[in-house]
């Protein structure tokens, strides 16, 4: 099971959630959250969300999560 989310990334989350809420406020509802996630990461100087947030991930001492295919995901569900 792959540990929580450090507080850093909360935090990008957070402010992902404000900027999508901020955006929809003035008329953008075609923007998503995951839109807002790359936009930040953009910012930080990172390639894209899934980078940024291994190394916010890495800087606190935590592993980069996994994300499985489905078939790997059906492959575990089959073997629990």
């Amino acid at each position: 099971m792959t540990p929580p989310d450090p507080p850093a990334v909360l935090e990008v989350k957070a402010r992902a959630r404000q900027m999508n809420l901020l955006l929809k406020d003035q008329g953008h509802s075609d923007v998503g959250h995951a839109t807002c996630l790359h936009e930040l990461s953009l910012q930080a100087g990172y390639e894209n969300w899934q980078t940024y947030g291994a190394a916010l991930r890495k800087a606190a001492g935590l592993p980069p999560k996994r994300h499985l295919t489905r078939a790997a995901q059906q492959r575990r569900q089959e073997r629990a």
